[in-house]
Protein backbone atom coordinates (compact mmCIF):
# COMPACT_ATOMS: atom_id res chain seq x y z
CA UNK A 1 0.00 0.00 0.00
CA UNK A 2 1.02 3.12 -1.40
CA UNK A 3 1.66 6.05 1.15
CA UNK A 4 1.03 9.36 0.16
CA UNK A 5 1.56 11.40 2.91
CA UNK A 6 5.97 10.63 2.35
CA UNK A 7 7.85 11.52 -0.40
CA UNK A 8 7.75 8.01 -2.92
CA UNK A 9 10.77 7.07 -4.84
CA UNK A 10 9.48 6.48 -8.45
CA UNK A 11 12.80 5.90 -9.41
CA UNK A 12 16.05 6.10 -8.95
CA UNK A 13 16.56 9.34 -7.04
CA UNK A 14 13.68 10.52 -8.55
CA UNK A 15 10.93 11.48 -5.88
CA UNK A 16 6.90 12.25 -5.88
CA UNK A 17 6.75 14.91 -3.59
CA UNK A 18 3.17 15.82 -4.47
CA UNK A 19 -0.08 16.31 -2.69
CA UNK A 20 -3.24 15.41 -3.17
CA UNK A 21 -6.14 17.71 -3.15
CA UNK A 22 -8.99 16.00 -1.68
CA UNK A 23 -12.14 16.24 -3.83
CA UNK A 24 -10.48 17.15 -6.72
CA UNK A 25 -10.58 15.90 -10.28
CA UNK A 26 -7.57 17.85 -11.17
CA UNK A 27 -4.65 16.78 -9.72
CA UNK A 28 -1.21 18.20 -9.78
CA UNK A 29 2.20 16.56 -9.21
CA UNK A 30 5.05 17.69 -7.88
CA UNK A 31 8.54 16.00 -8.34
CA UNK A 32 12.50 16.01 -7.30
CA UNK A 33 15.52 14.85 -8.44
CA UNK A 34 17.81 14.02 -5.42
CA UNK A 35 21.53 14.98 -7.40
CA UNK A 36 23.44 16.31 -4.40
CA UNK A 37 24.08 20.42 -4.17
CA UNK A 38 22.81 20.23 -7.94
CA UNK A 39 19.18 18.74 -7.07
CA UNK A 40 16.33 19.61 -9.68
CA UNK A 41 12.52 20.17 -8.70
CA UNK A 42 10.15 20.27 -11.00
CA UNK A 43 7.15 21.95 -10.96
CA UNK A 44 7.06 23.36 -8.01
CA UNK A 45 3.26 24.10 -7.91
CA UNK A 46 0.33 26.30 -6.36
CA UNK A 47 0.08 27.67 -2.60
CA UNK A 48 -2.38 24.69 -2.16
CA UNK A 49 -0.22 21.75 -2.40
CA UNK A 50 3.00 24.29 -0.87
CA UNK A 51 2.44 23.09 2.85
CA UNK A 52 3.06 19.50 2.28
CA UNK A 53 5.18 19.78 -0.78
CA UNK A 54 7.52 21.50 1.49
CA UNK A 55 7.51 19.21 3.76
CA UNK A 56 8.00 16.34 1.81
CA UNK A 57 11.36 18.27 0.48
CA UNK A 58 12.70 18.44 3.52
CA UNK A 59 12.87 14.34 3.80
CA UNK A 60 14.77 13.78 0.94
CA UNK A 61 17.18 16.79 0.18
CA UNK A 62 17.94 20.28 2.58
CA UNK A 63 16.53 23.46 0.59
CA UNK A 64 20.12 24.92 -0.42
CA UNK A 65 21.02 21.67 -2.30
CA UNK A 66 18.38 22.42 -4.83
CA UNK A 67 19.88 24.53 -7.55
CA UNK A 68 17.48 24.15 -11.18
CA UNK A 69 13.90 24.25 -10.76
CA UNK A 70 12.21 23.87 -13.98
CA UNK A 71 8.68 25.31 -14.90
CA UNK A 72 7.46 23.95 -17.86
CA UNK A 73 5.01 26.58 -18.29
CA UNK A 74 3.46 29.37 -16.35
CA UNK A 75 0.69 28.76 -15.20
CA UNK A 76 -0.61 28.89 -11.47
CA UNK A 77 -0.86 25.13 -10.65
CA UNK A 78 3.07 25.01 -11.53
CA UNK A 79 4.37 28.49 -10.59
CA UNK A 80 2.23 29.47 -7.67
CA UNK A 81 4.57 29.14 -4.58
CA UNK A 82 7.74 29.90 -6.14
CA UNK A 83 8.08 33.21 -4.66
CA UNK A 84 7.22 32.17 -1.89
CA UNK A 85 9.18 29.02 -2.04
CA UNK A 86 12.34 31.78 -3.55
CA UNK A 87 12.40 33.57 -0.14
CA UNK A 88 12.65 30.56 1.60
CA UNK A 89 16.05 29.24 -0.10
CA UNK A 90 19.34 30.34 1.66
CA UNK A 91 20.86 33.03 -0.32
CA UNK A 92 24.69 32.33 -0.46
CA UNK A 93 24.49 30.41 -3.55
CA UNK A 94 22.25 30.91 -7.39
CA UNK A 95 19.20 29.02 -8.63
CA UNK A 96 17.93 29.22 -11.75
CA UNK A 97 14.92 29.07 -13.30
CA UNK A 98 14.97 26.92 -16.33
CA UNK A 99 12.03 26.94 -18.57
CA UNK A 100 11.72 28.27 -22.48
CA UNK A 101 11.74 31.97 -24.03
CA UNK A 102 7.99 31.88 -24.19
CA UNK A 103 7.57 31.17 -20.59
CA UNK A 104 9.84 33.70 -19.74
CA UNK A 105 8.26 36.67 -20.83
CA UNK A 106 5.41 35.50 -19.21
CA UNK A 107 7.34 34.92 -15.88
CA UNK A 108 9.35 38.00 -15.76
CA UNK A 109 6.76 39.73 -14.85
CA UNK A 110 6.59 38.02 -10.61
CA UNK A 111 10.42 39.91 -10.62
CA UNK A 112 11.65 36.90 -8.93
CA UNK A 113 15.44 37.07 -8.22
CA UNK A 114 16.10 34.01 -9.67
CA UNK A 115 17.91 34.18 -13.35
CA UNK A 116 16.26 32.25 -15.90
CA UNK A 117 18.11 29.44 -17.66
CA UNK A 118 16.77 29.24 -21.10
CA UNK A 119 16.51 25.56 -22.91
CA UNK A 120 16.18 26.64 -26.42
CA UNK A 121 19.42 29.16 -26.03
CA UNK A 122 21.22 25.56 -24.60
CA UNK A 123 21.32 23.04 -26.92
CA UNK A 124 17.83 21.87 -24.76
CA UNK A 125 19.93 20.29 -22.74
CA UNK A 126 21.28 20.65 -18.67
CA UNK A 127 23.94 19.24 -17.21
CA UNK A 128 23.87 18.82 -13.42
CA UNK A 129 26.68 17.06 -12.40
CA UNK A 130 26.46 13.37 -13.42
CA UNK A 131 22.61 14.21 -14.27
CA UNK A 132 22.08 15.35 -17.70
CA UNK A 133 18.67 16.07 -18.34
CA UNK A 134 17.26 16.62 -22.26
CA UNK A 135 14.74 19.00 -23.20
CA UNK A 136 11.32 17.87 -25.76
CA UNK A 137 10.04 20.77 -27.38
CA UNK A 138 6.29 19.83 -27.93
CA UNK A 139 4.85 23.33 -28.73
CA UNK A 140 1.31 24.04 -27.91
CA UNK A 141 0.52 21.42 -25.88
CA UNK A 142 -0.61 22.65 -24.17
CA UNK A 143 1.01 26.23 -24.20
CA UNK A 144 3.09 27.61 -27.51
CA UNK A 145 6.69 27.33 -25.47
CA UNK A 146 5.19 24.16 -23.85
CA UNK A 147 8.38 21.05 -23.25
CA UNK A 148 8.71 17.91 -21.20
CA UNK A 149 12.13 17.09 -19.08
CA UNK A 150 13.63 13.53 -19.84
CA UNK A 151 16.05 12.25 -17.28
CA UNK A 152 18.43 10.02 -19.55
CA UNK A 153 19.91 8.06 -16.68
CA UNK A 154 16.51 6.55 -15.62
CA UNK A 155 14.32 6.84 -19.13
CA UNK A 156 12.29 9.29 -17.27
CA UNK A 157 10.38 11.76 -18.66
CA UNK A 158 8.73 14.95 -16.93
CA UNK A 159 5.60 15.40 -19.27
CA UNK A 160 4.18 18.21 -18.39
CA UNK A 161 0.34 18.59 -19.05
CA UNK A 162 0.59 15.94 -21.82
CA UNK A 163 -0.56 12.52 -20.02
CA UNK A 164 -2.14 14.01 -17.56
CA UNK A 165 -5.71 13.00 -16.77
CA UNK A 166 -9.28 14.34 -15.35
CA UNK A 167 -10.83 11.96 -12.86
CA UNK A 168 -12.67 11.53 -10.19
CA UNK A 169 -10.64 9.00 -8.69
CA UNK A 170 -6.52 9.53 -7.87
CA UNK A 171 -4.54 6.88 -9.13
CA UNK A 172 -0.89 7.89 -8.41
CA UNK A 173 -0.13 4.89 -11.12
CA UNK A 174 -2.02 4.48 -14.02
CA UNK A 175 -4.24 1.42 -14.31
CA UNK A 176 -5.04 -0.32 -16.91
CA UNK A 177 -8.80 0.16 -16.79
CA UNK A 178 -11.49 2.27 -18.80
CA UNK A 179 -12.22 5.05 -15.82
CA UNK A 180 -8.09 6.14 -16.26
CA UNK A 181 -8.49 5.89 -19.91
CA UNK A 182 -11.90 8.09 -20.04
CA UNK A 183 -9.81 10.33 -17.69
CA UNK A 184 -6.55 10.75 -19.91
CA UNK A 185 -8.61 11.46 -22.78
CA UNK A 186 -10.60 13.73 -21.35
CA UNK A 187 -7.99 15.78 -19.87
CA UNK A 188 -6.51 15.93 -23.65
CA UNK A 189 -10.01 16.87 -25.36
CA UNK A 190 -9.70 19.67 -22.74
CA UNK A 191 -6.28 21.14 -23.20
CA UNK A 192 -4.82 19.81 -26.90
CA UNK A 193 -6.08 22.55 -29.42
CA UNK A 194 -5.62 19.36 -32.22
CA UNK A 195 -5.26 15.62 -32.44
CA UNK A 196 -2.43 17.12 -35.44
CA UNK A 197 -0.77 18.92 -32.41
CA UNK A 198 -0.86 16.30 -29.75
CA UNK A 199 0.17 13.66 -32.55
CA UNK A 200 3.28 15.70 -33.23
CA UNK A 201 4.35 16.19 -29.19
CA UNK A 202 3.53 11.90 -29.22
CA UNK A 203 5.96 11.84 -31.66
CA UNK A 204 8.73 13.64 -30.09
CA UNK A 205 8.22 11.66 -26.44
CA UNK A 206 8.24 8.12 -28.34
CA UNK A 207 11.22 9.24 -29.99
CA UNK A 208 13.02 9.04 -26.87
CA UNK A 209 11.56 5.71 -26.27
CA UNK A 210 10.71 6.45 -22.24
CA UNK A 211 10.68 3.80 -19.62
CA UNK A 212 8.36 5.75 -16.78
CA UNK A 213 6.43 9.20 -17.87
CA UNK A 214 5.73 11.46 -14.74
CA UNK A 215 2.71 13.99 -15.87
CA UNK A 216 1.87 17.23 -14.17
CA UNK A 217 -1.85 15.93 -13.82
CA UNK A 218 -3.25 12.27 -13.83
CA UNK A 219 -1.07 9.26 -12.68
CA UNK A 220 2.52 8.30 -13.32
CA UNK A 221 2.72 5.71 -16.15
CA UNK A 222 5.14 2.64 -15.97
CA UNK A 223 6.59 1.38 -18.77
CA UNK A 224 3.61 -1.37 -19.76
CA UNK A 225 1.48 1.28 -20.17
CA UNK A 226 2.75 3.90 -22.27
CA UNK A 227 2.06 2.21 -25.36
CA UNK A 228 -1.49 1.33 -25.19
CA UNK A 229 -2.27 4.97 -23.55
CA UNK A 230 0.02 6.38 -26.49
CA UNK A 231 -2.37 4.55 -29.16
CA UNK A 232 -5.71 5.88 -27.80
CA UNK A 233 -4.38 9.39 -27.75
CA UNK A 234 -3.38 9.58 -31.52
CA UNK A 235 -6.72 8.82 -32.62
CA UNK A 236 -8.09 11.25 -30.04
CA UNK A 237 -10.22 14.10 -31.60
CA UNK A 238 -8.91 17.40 -29.63
CA UNK A 239 -10.15 21.44 -28.61
CA UNK A 240 -13.47 20.46 -26.80
CA UNK A 241 -13.89 24.34 -26.51
CA UNK A 242 -13.89 24.55 -30.53
CA UNK A 243 -17.43 22.91 -29.99
CA UNK A 244 -19.73 26.13 -27.81
CA UNK A 245 -18.16 29.26 -26.83
CA UNK A 246 -20.75 29.66 -24.32
CA UNK A 247 -20.32 26.17 -22.90
CA UNK A 248 -17.86 25.66 -19.53
CA UNK A 249 -18.26 22.44 -18.52
CA UNK A 250 -15.96 20.39 -19.48
CA UNK A 251 -18.19 17.12 -18.59
CA UNK A 252 -21.29 18.39 -20.62
CA UNK A 253 -18.42 19.46 -23.84
CA UNK A 254 -16.92 15.58 -23.80
CA UNK A 255 -20.59 13.86 -23.51
CA UNK A 256 -21.15 16.30 -26.34
CA UNK A 257 -18.15 15.34 -28.48
CA UNK A 258 -18.99 11.80 -28.03
CA UNK A 259 -22.16 11.58 -29.38
CA UNK A 260 -21.37 14.11 -31.98
CA UNK A 261 -18.55 11.80 -33.09
CA UNK A 262 -21.14 8.93 -33.06
CA UNK A 263 -23.88 10.72 -35.06
CA UNK A 264 -21.75 12.34 -38.14
CA UNK A 265 -20.27 8.92 -38.65
CA UNK A 266 -23.70 7.86 -38.83
CA UNK A 267 -24.78 10.40 -41.39
CA UNK A 268 -21.24 9.62 -43.26
CA UNK A 269 -21.52 5.67 -43.67
CA UNK A 270 -25.42 5.40 -44.41
CA UNK A 271 -27.38 7.53 -46.42
CA UNK A 272 -30.90 5.80 -44.96
CA UNK A 273 -32.44 8.79 -43.19
CA UNK A 274 -34.11 6.24 -41.19
CA UNK A 275 -30.89 4.91 -39.45
CA UNK A 276 -29.61 8.10 -39.01
CA UNK A 277 -32.88 9.10 -37.18
CA UNK A 278 -32.31 6.08 -35.00
CA UNK A 279 -28.85 6.58 -34.16
CA UNK A 280 -30.06 10.41 -32.85
CA UNK A 281 -33.10 8.59 -30.76
CA UNK A 282 -30.42 6.11 -29.65
CA UNK A 283 -28.01 8.71 -28.43
CA UNK A 284 -30.21 10.95 -26.94
CA UNK A 285 -32.05 8.03 -24.71
CA UNK A 286 -28.40 7.24 -23.15
CA UNK A 287 -28.60 11.01 -22.10
CA UNK A 288 -32.05 11.32 -21.34
CA UNK A 289 -33.31 7.64 -20.49
CA UNK A 290 -37.33 9.00 -20.08
CA UNK A 291 -37.07 9.61 -23.67
CA UNK A 292 -40.16 7.38 -25.00
CA UNK A 293 -40.97 8.82 -29.22
CA UNK A 294 -38.86 11.25 -31.26
CA UNK A 295 -40.57 12.69 -34.27
CA UNK A 296 -39.12 14.52 -37.28
CA UNK A 297 -41.59 15.86 -39.25
CA UNK A 298 -41.10 18.32 -42.73
CA UNK A 299 -43.32 19.47 -45.71
CA UNK A 300 -41.40 20.65 -48.56
CA UNK A 301 -43.26 22.19 -51.77
CA UNK A 302 -43.12 20.38 -55.20
CA UNK A 303 -45.38 22.10 -58.46
CA UNK A 304 -47.87 23.66 -55.94
CA UNK A 305 -48.54 20.43 -54.17
CA UNK A 306 -47.93 20.65 -49.77
CA UNK A 307 -46.42 17.25 -48.69
CA UNK A 308 -46.10 16.45 -45.05
CA UNK A 309 -43.18 13.64 -43.97
CA UNK A 310 -43.97 12.23 -40.52
CA UNK A 311 -41.33 10.22 -39.17
CA UNK A 312 -41.71 8.23 -35.88
CA UNK A 313 -39.06 6.89 -33.90
CA UNK A 314 -39.08 4.73 -30.72
CA UNK A 315 -37.28 1.50 -29.35
CA UNK A 316 -38.41 -0.70 -31.56
CA UNK A 317 -39.28 0.42 -34.67
CA UNK A 318 -38.91 3.72 -37.16
CA UNK A 319 -42.51 4.29 -39.00
CA UNK A 320 -43.15 7.02 -42.15
CA UNK A 321 -46.10 8.68 -43.33
CA UNK A 322 -46.26 11.01 -45.88
CA UNK A 323 -49.09 12.83 -45.30
CA UNK A 324 -51.14 15.53 -47.11
CA UNK A 325 -51.24 19.38 -45.62
CA UNK A 326 -50.04 20.46 -42.16
CA UNK A 327 -48.59 18.01 -39.25
CA UNK A 328 -49.30 19.04 -35.18
CA UNK A 329 -47.93 17.49 -32.43
CA UNK A 330 -49.09 17.81 -28.45
CA UNK A 331 -47.70 16.71 -25.09
CA UNK A 332 -44.49 16.84 -26.03
CA UNK A 333 -41.26 17.87 -23.93
CA UNK A 334 -38.87 19.45 -26.37
CA UNK A 335 -39.23 21.09 -29.94
CA UNK A 336 -36.44 22.03 -32.50
CA UNK A 337 -36.69 23.29 -35.87
CA UNK A 338 -35.09 22.38 -38.72
CA UNK A 339 -34.25 24.83 -41.64
CA UNK A 340 -31.91 24.21 -44.30
CA UNK A 341 -30.22 26.79 -46.76
CA UNK A 342 -32.81 25.51 -49.07
CA UNK A 343 -35.72 26.79 -46.54
CA UNK A 344 -37.30 23.52 -45.75
CA UNK A 345 -39.54 23.95 -42.66
CA UNK A 346 -39.47 20.92 -40.42
CA UNK A 347 -38.87 20.05 -36.67
CA UNK A 348 -37.77 17.54 -34.21
CA UNK A 349 -40.40 16.86 -31.40
CA UNK A 350 -38.96 14.65 -28.36
CA UNK A 351 -41.33 13.05 -25.96
CA UNK A 352 -40.46 12.20 -22.71
CA UNK A 353 -41.09 12.39 -18.84
CA UNK A 354 -40.52 15.98 -17.73
CA UNK A 355 -37.37 17.04 -18.46
CA UNK A 356 -34.80 18.68 -15.75
CA UNK A 357 -33.07 22.13 -16.48
CA UNK A 358 -29.88 19.77 -17.30
CA UNK A 359 -31.15 17.81 -20.24
CA UNK A 360 -33.16 20.58 -21.34
CA UNK A 361 -29.74 22.41 -21.85
CA UNK A 362 -27.93 19.71 -23.09
CA UNK A 363 -30.89 19.18 -25.72
CA UNK A 364 -30.36 22.88 -26.88
CA UNK A 365 -26.77 21.90 -26.93
CA UNK A 366 -27.02 19.19 -28.80
CA UNK A 367 -29.18 20.25 -31.35
CA UNK A 368 -27.04 23.20 -32.11
CA UNK A 369 -24.74 21.45 -33.92
CA UNK A 370 -26.64 18.85 -35.56
CA UNK A 371 -29.91 20.27 -36.78
CA UNK A 372 -28.73 21.58 -39.71
CA UNK A 373 -27.19 18.52 -40.75
CA UNK A 374 -30.30 16.40 -39.96
CA UNK A 375 -32.21 19.38 -42.08
CA UNK A 376 -30.09 18.73 -45.07
CA UNK A 377 -30.24 15.30 -44.28
CA UNK A 378 -34.27 15.28 -44.10
CA UNK A 379 -34.81 17.78 -47.01
CA UNK A 380 -33.05 14.86 -49.18
CA UNK A 381 -35.06 12.40 -47.80
CA UNK A 382 -38.30 14.28 -48.48
CA UNK A 383 -36.93 14.94 -52.08
CA UNK A 384 -36.33 11.07 -52.62
CA UNK A 385 -40.10 10.57 -51.55
CA UNK A 386 -41.26 13.15 -53.85
CA UNK A 387 -39.31 11.64 -56.55
CA UNK A 388 -40.81 8.43 -55.69
CA UNK A 389 -44.52 9.47 -55.44
CA UNK A 390 -44.09 11.38 -59.10
CA UNK A 391 -42.69 8.02 -59.93
CA UNK A 392 -45.49 5.38 -58.60
CA UNK A 393 -47.76 8.59 -60.90
CA UNK A 394 -45.92 8.09 -63.99
CA UNK A 395 -46.02 4.49 -63.76
CA UNK A 396 -49.74 4.62 -62.86
CA UNK A 397 -50.56 6.93 -65.83
CA UNK A 398 -48.72 4.74 -68.04
CA UNK A 399 -51.24 2.07 -67.27
CA UNK A 400 -54.09 4.00 -66.20
CA UNK A 401 -57.20 5.61 -68.45
CA UNK A 402 -56.95 9.49 -67.63
CA UNK A 403 -60.39 9.95 -67.75
CA UNK A 404 -61.66 6.61 -65.86
CA UNK A 405 -59.42 5.80 -63.60
CA UNK A 406 -59.20 2.63 -64.74
CA UNK A 407 -56.44 0.23 -66.45
CA UNK A 408 -56.00 1.18 -69.90
CA UNK A 409 -55.99 -0.79 -73.15
CA UNK A 410 -51.79 -1.89 -72.75
CA UNK A 411 -51.98 -3.10 -69.57
CA UNK A 412 -55.31 -5.08 -70.04
CA UNK A 413 -53.01 -7.06 -72.47
CA UNK A 414 -49.98 -7.70 -70.75
CA UNK A 415 -52.34 -8.61 -67.52
CA UNK A 416 -54.37 -10.85 -69.60
CA UNK A 417 -50.60 -12.52 -70.89
CA UNK A 418 -49.29 -13.12 -67.43
CA UNK A 419 -53.01 -14.46 -66.11
CA UNK A 420 -53.39 -16.87 -68.88
CA UNK A 421 -50.06 -18.01 -68.72
CA UNK A 422 -50.82 -18.66 -65.24
CA UNK A 423 -53.85 -20.46 -65.71
CA UNK A 424 -52.38 -22.61 -67.99
CA UNK A 425 -49.62 -23.76 -65.58
CA UNK A 426 -51.61 -24.10 -62.85
CA UNK A 427 -54.95 -24.98 -64.08
CA UNK A 428 -56.98 -22.44 -62.43
CA UNK A 429 -60.22 -21.01 -64.70
CA UNK A 430 -60.50 -17.22 -65.83
CA UNK A 431 -63.61 -15.66 -67.24
CA UNK A 432 -63.32 -12.21 -69.21
CA UNK A 433 -66.67 -10.04 -69.52
CA UNK A 434 -66.53 -7.39 -72.54
CA UNK A 435 -69.19 -4.60 -71.74
CA UNK A 436 -70.50 -1.78 -73.52
CA UNK A 437 -72.65 0.94 -73.00
CA UNK A 438 -76.23 0.90 -74.41
CA UNK A 439 -77.39 3.73 -77.19
CA UNK A 440 -74.18 5.95 -76.01
CA UNK A 441 -73.97 7.87 -79.05
CA UNK A 442 -77.73 9.25 -78.38
CA UNK A 443 -75.92 10.17 -75.02
CA UNK A 444 -73.32 11.77 -76.64
CA UNK A 445 -75.78 13.39 -79.28
CA UNK A 446 -78.21 14.32 -76.82
CA UNK A 447 -76.64 15.56 -73.86
CA UNK A 448 -73.07 16.71 -74.76
CA UNK A 449 -69.93 15.05 -74.38
CA UNK A 450 -69.49 16.33 -71.08
CA UNK A 451 -72.59 14.25 -70.00
CA UNK A 452 -70.62 11.68 -71.71
CA UNK A 453 -67.70 11.60 -70.15
CA UNK A 454 -69.57 11.71 -66.88
CA UNK A 455 -71.52 8.63 -67.69
CA UNK A 456 -67.61 7.03 -68.32
CA UNK A 457 -66.50 7.89 -65.11
CA UNK A 458 -69.84 6.68 -63.24
CA UNK A 459 -70.28 3.43 -64.73
CA UNK A 460 -66.47 2.91 -63.75
CA UNK A 461 -66.88 3.65 -60.51
CA UNK A 462 -69.48 0.77 -60.02
CA UNK A 463 -67.47 -1.26 -61.84
CA UNK A 464 -64.07 -0.88 -59.92
CA UNK A 465 -66.29 -1.62 -56.88
CA UNK A 466 -68.19 -4.70 -57.60
CA UNK A 467 -65.25 -6.76 -58.59
CA UNK A 468 -62.06 -8.05 -56.54
CA UNK A 469 -58.82 -6.44 -56.16
CA UNK A 470 -57.31 -9.31 -57.84
CA UNK A 471 -59.82 -8.97 -60.54
CA UNK A 472 -58.30 -5.92 -64.43
CA UNK A 473 -61.08 -4.14 -64.74
CA UNK A 474 -60.26 -1.65 -67.70
CA UNK A 475 -60.88 0.63 -70.52
CA UNK A 476 -60.82 -1.27 -73.94
CA UNK A 477 -61.70 1.75 -75.71
CA UNK A 478 -64.66 4.10 -76.08
CA UNK A 479 -67.86 3.40 -74.45
CA UNK A 480 -66.51 -0.62 -73.88
CA UNK A 481 -65.54 -1.77 -71.23
CA UNK A 482 -63.42 -5.31 -69.91
CA UNK A 483 -63.40 -7.40 -66.80
CA UNK A 484 -60.73 -10.40 -66.50
CA UNK A 485 -61.48 -12.63 -63.68
CA UNK A 486 -58.94 -14.89 -62.61
CA UNK A 487 -60.19 -18.21 -60.43
CA UNK A 488 -64.02 -17.37 -61.64
CA UNK A 489 -65.78 -20.00 -64.21
CA UNK A 490 -68.10 -18.94 -66.26
CA UNK A 491 -71.07 -19.68 -64.17
CA UNK A 492 -69.61 -17.35 -61.27
CA UNK A 493 -68.26 -14.53 -63.91
CA UNK A 494 -72.42 -14.52 -65.35
CA UNK A 495 -73.81 -14.52 -62.08
CA UNK A 496 -71.36 -11.66 -60.97
CA UNK A 497 -72.28 -9.74 -64.15
CA UNK A 498 -75.81 -10.06 -64.10
CA UNK A 499 -75.69 -8.61 -60.46
CA UNK A 500 -73.36 -5.75 -61.55
CA UNK A 501 -75.78 -5.15 -65.11
CA UNK A 502 -79.07 -5.02 -62.51
CA UNK A 503 -77.22 -2.02 -60.16
CA UNK A 504 -76.24 -0.12 -63.05
CA UNK A 505 -80.07 -0.32 -64.26
CA UNK A 506 -80.99 1.03 -60.94
CA UNK A 507 -78.36 3.78 -60.34
CA UNK A 508 -79.41 7.10 -61.63
CA UNK A 509 -76.77 8.88 -63.53
CA UNK A 510 -74.92 12.22 -63.19
CA UNK A 511 -77.24 14.09 -60.87
CA UNK A 512 -80.47 11.73 -61.88
CA UNK A 513 -80.31 13.15 -64.79
CA UNK A 514 -80.06 9.64 -66.24
CA UNK A 515 -80.81 6.03 -66.56
CA UNK A 516 -77.98 3.99 -68.16
CA UNK A 517 -77.70 0.40 -68.78
CA UNK A 518 -75.14 -2.06 -70.34
CA UNK A 519 -75.02 -5.24 -72.82
CA UNK A 520 -72.56 -7.93 -71.48
CA UNK A 521 -70.54 -10.98 -73.69
CA UNK A 522 -68.98 -13.23 -70.95
CA UNK A 523 -66.77 -16.50 -71.54
CA UNK A 524 -64.43 -18.65 -69.95
CA UNK A 525 -60.59 -19.07 -71.07
CA UNK A 526 -60.00 -22.31 -72.89
CA UNK A 527 -56.37 -23.49 -72.70
CA UNK A 528 -53.87 -22.79 -75.63
CA UNK A 529 -56.22 -20.32 -76.71
CA UNK A 530 -54.94 -17.03 -78.02
CA UNK A 531 -55.66 -13.39 -75.96
CA UNK A 532 -57.19 -12.30 -79.39
CA UNK A 533 -59.44 -15.40 -79.89
CA UNK A 534 -60.48 -15.20 -76.24
CA UNK A 535 -62.05 -11.77 -76.60
CA UNK A 536 -63.11 -12.31 -79.95
CA UNK A 537 -65.19 -15.09 -78.16
CA UNK A 538 -66.68 -12.67 -75.36
CA UNK A 539 -66.83 -9.63 -78.32
CA UNK A 540 -69.15 -12.50 -80.02
CA UNK A 541 -71.24 -12.56 -76.75
CA UNK A 542 -71.66 -8.86 -76.53
CA UNK A 543 -73.05 -8.77 -79.96
CA UNK A 544 -75.71 -11.49 -79.28
CA UNK A 545 -76.87 -9.32 -76.21
CA UNK A 546 -77.01 -6.07 -78.13
CA UNK A 547 -79.12 -7.80 -80.97
CA UNK A 548 -81.44 -9.29 -78.54
CA UNK A 549 -82.64 -6.58 -77.14
CA UNK A 550 -79.45 -4.84 -74.95
CA UNK A 551 -79.27 -4.68 -70.81
CA UNK A 552 -78.29 -7.93 -70.72
CA UNK A 553 -76.00 -10.29 -69.99
CA UNK A 554 -74.91 -13.23 -72.56
CA UNK A 555 -72.27 -16.39 -71.11
CA UNK A 556 -71.23 -19.13 -73.32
Amino acid sequence: MVDLNKPLEIAEDIFWVGYVVPNDPFQCHVYLIRNGDESILIDPGSMITFPVVLEKIFQVTPLRNIKYIIFHHQDPDIVGCYATLEQLFPRDRLRFVVTHWRTKTLLKHYMWKSPFYLVDKHDWKLKAGDRELEFVFTPYAHFPGAFCTFDKKTKTLFSSDLFGAISDKFFLFATDDEEYYQGVELFHKHYMPSRAILNYALDKVESKNPELIAPQHGSIIKKEMIKPIISRLRTLECGLYVLDSEESDIFTLNRLDELLKQLFRSVISSSDFELISQEIFKSIKKEIPSLKEMVITGGIKERGDKLSFVLRVDDRKVTQEVIEGKFSATNYAYKERLDSENLVNGAIYIFADKLSGKQLHFLKLLFKHIKYAVAVSFERREREAILLKEKEELEKRAITDYLTGLFNRQYLFDYLKETLKKAEEEGFPVAVALIDIDFFKRINDTYGHLTGDCVLKELAKILKGSFRESDCVARYGGEEFVVVMPHSNLENACKKMERVRQKTEETPFCEDKLKVTFSAGVTEFKPGESIESLLERADKNLYEAKKSGRNRVVCR
